[in-house]
């Protein structure tokens, strides 16, 4: 099965929740992801949240976005030194 096809079915099961609860979900993801150096909360926790918030407002896509394109220009940058 194709990944984009996977993510499609993930991104419209999230939009089928109510907005509250989606809100709440990604901020609390949020919150959990800037304490990332706890057991149990992670770093992986703030940009889930940011994915699940850009749904709703688009200052948080537009920041998924600014740190998806940091992320692949340092996985590029190591890529070539290596």
């Amino acid at each position: 099965m194709d990944k984009n096809t996977n993510f499609e079915k993930i991104h419209e099961r999230i939009q089928s929740f109510p907005s509250v609860l989606r809100i709440t979900i990604g901020i609390a993801l949020l919150i959990g992801g800037i304490f990332g150096m706890f057991p149990i909360l992670g770093f992986w926790m703030f940009p889930l949240g940011l994915i699940i918030l850009s749904i709703d407002f688009p200052w948080a896509q537009r920041a998924y976005r600014y740190l998806e394109d940091k992320i692949h220009r340092y996985s590029e940058a190591r890529k070539q030194t290596k």
